[in-house]
């Protein structure tokens, strides 16, 4: 299994990483983990790893993450937009996000999301 992080904030990317990592690895051993701090670097993991899910924030340096579920969606790839500003859950989930998870991060729920025992977020 391979995962992209793109997230500006290198602290929270690395812990996310470092939290799944923990959560996939015995059942993936292969797993790769990337973490991108902005668009154009996460969408250069994207093409390389072809990666099963992606965790992407809105606000990048380069842009807004929301305006890349569509192109990142069209590749088959699972979706978890991240976002203090919950007003954009619905539009995320209309561009086509699995799923959508508000900051502060709940470990708890992307151990749901990555295990598939989360209820959708519609």
């Amino acid at each position: 299994m391979n995962i992209v992080i793109i997230e500006d904030e290198v602290d929270l990317g690395i812990l996310i990483q470092k939290f799944l990592l923990r959560q996939v690895k015995t059942k993936s051993p292969d797993t790769t983990i990337k973490v991108a701090t902005t668009i154009s670097d996460g969408l250069t993991y994207v093409n390389e790893l072809k990666p099963q899910w992606v965790f992407l924030d809105n606000n990048l340096p380069d842009g807004k993450g929301i305006n890349e579920i569509e192109a990142i969606k069209a590749m088959g790839i699972r979706i978890v937009m991240m976002s203090a500003m919950s007003n954009l859950r619905d539009e995320a989930l209309k561009k086509g996000a699995d799923y959508f998870l508000d900051k502060p991060i709940s470990f708890v729920e992307i151990t749901k999301i990555i295990n598939n025992q989360h209820p959708t977020n519609e």
